[in-house]
């Protein structure tokens, strides 16, 4: 993240995730305010797919996630939100089909305790994900207090 700050040039580079929570949660809030109907799965859609994403070219990476959050272009030009009912992290999907069930055998049990490179990367995704549903959670939090209180205001 990059923020003002008392340094010689008065801009610093940071890092870790309060800055973009709140960036990403006050997006999310903006397109929720112009589409009051649609539900958190299409909020977290249309910043998925306006979001400045990876140099790479890829869709996602561990260091930025889905990119950045460029709310303007989301209000102006949304796209299609999508179903309601359907999550746009097929992370969490994968994860879900992914997880070991109670009948697994003992070999494979060992695999997933010994840590491969595909469990590292399911965590990563899972804590990812937490992280998203959280913003959104906040969200509608704040959304439904703001309705909340218009309605008793009037």
């Amino acid at each position: 993240m990059v923020a003002n700050c008392l340094g010689e040039t008065g801009i610093c580079r940071g890092n870790g995730t309060s800055d973009a929570t709140a960036l990403a949660s006050a997006s999310a809030a903006l397109i929720w305010s112009a589409h009051p109907d649609w539900t958190a799965n299409q909020v977290l859609r249309v910043l998925i797919n306006t979001a400045g994403g990876p140099k790479s070219g890829e869709k996602r990476s561990d260091s930025i996630g889905y990119g950045v959050v460029r709310p303007r272009i989301a209000l102006q030009n949304p796209g299609d939100p999508g179903p309601p009912d359907v999550s746009p992290l097929p992370e969490l999907a994968a994860a879900k089909s992914a997880a070991p069930n109670a009948a697994a055998s003992p070999a494979s049990k060992q695999s997933d305790e010994a840590g491969s490179g595909n469990t590292l990367l399911t965590k990563r995704n899972l804590i990812a994900a937490g992280a998203c549903i959280a913003a959104a959670a906040a969200v509608t939090a704040a959304v439904l207090i703001t309705r909340r209180r218009r309605t008793l205001a009037n």
